[in-house]
């Protein structure tokens, strides 16, 4: 297995883990692991979307417009970042 493969797996698994801080509420958790997954693969627009989801339950919002920006930048057709860029001008 090729060193890429390798960290895009390891960021699978850190979401996963992210995922699960997520949803047991435990924000600042979730949002490392989402950084750390960025860190690994900074090509997923998903982490991006993620961590901002989580920056928002924290009511980090210039985080979360930062973070909902990254994802369109990686990927311009990912749909679930816009909601955070709603009433916003970039």
């Amino acid at each position: 297995m090729d060193s890429g493969s390798s960290k895009s797996s390891r960021a699978e698994e850190l979401k996963v883990l992210a995922n699960e801080a997520f949803k047991a509420h435990k924000y600042n958790q979730a949002i490392d692991l989402y950084s750390q997954a960025i860190d690994l693969n900074s090509q997923n627009a998903v982490y991006f979307a993620n961590r901002a989801f989580a920056h928002t339950k924290l009511e980090e919002y210039g985080s979360a417009i930062q973070d909902a920006t990254n994802a369109i930048d990686v990927d311009s057709k990912y749909s679930k970042a816009c909601p955070f860029l709603d009433g916003y001008k970039i």
